[in-house]
């Protein structure tokens, strides 16, 4: 059952399980994006019409230090121009959105992520990535079986409980718990 379109309530044996529905998100898509770019292959979807976008000279250094791995994460573009590139293919399942925005904001948290924790670029790069797709689906209504499926793709993670930078992602209220609420 979703509450707000922003948590999941789930029955379990010892009580109920409330989820975050877009801290989960993230543990997820974070956990997806790190195998994608260990492997190296992330599966894009073709935009209909290539679109170009302009950066300031600081974001397109940053971006070019990281085309590789975005690429490797289903981005697919070409440089078009001074500080310009074409936008060709995003990774696959993320929702429609402005790609400038979309990437300038992936390199502004790339820049929070990878400075004071000293993180990789790969760790970097999912964590920012994984942060900005769960935002951007953060109040989705979504039907039963997408609920069910992303209480069992949390699970299937190594770290079910937390994203990334350790926020809950989950909390469980037992028997005892919801007894005390009502006394």
């Amino acid at each position: 059952m979703q509450v707000q379109q922003r948590y999941v309530l789930v029955p379990v044996k010892s009580g109920v399980l409330l989820i975050d529905q877009e801290a989960a998100r993230e543990r997820i898509l974070y956990e997806q994006y790190r195998q994608e770019l260990s492997r190296a292959v992330g599966s894009s979807q073709t935009l209909l019409f290539p679109r170009s976008v302009t950066f300031s000279p600081a974001d397109f250094a940053v971006l070019r230090e990281l085309t590789e791995p975005l690429h490797a994460l289903g981005f697919i573009f070409v440089e078009f121009g001074p500080n310009t590139i074409a936008v060709e293919a995003i990774p696959a399942g993320m929702p429609a959105q402005d790609e400038k925005e979309l990437l300038e904001s992936l390199i502004e948290q790339f820049r929070t992520t990878a400075g004071p924790l000293k993180l990789d670029q790969s760790e970097s790069l999912a964590r920012a990535l994984a942060r900005r797709v769960a935002a951007g689906t953060a109040t989705t209504r979504l039907p039963e079986s997408e609920l069910n499926a992303l209480a069992d793709r949390l699970f299937a993670c190594q770290t079910p409980g937390y994203t990334p930078d350790g926020r809950k992602t989950l909390v469980l209220l037992d028997g005892q718990q919801a007894g005390r609420l009502f006394p």
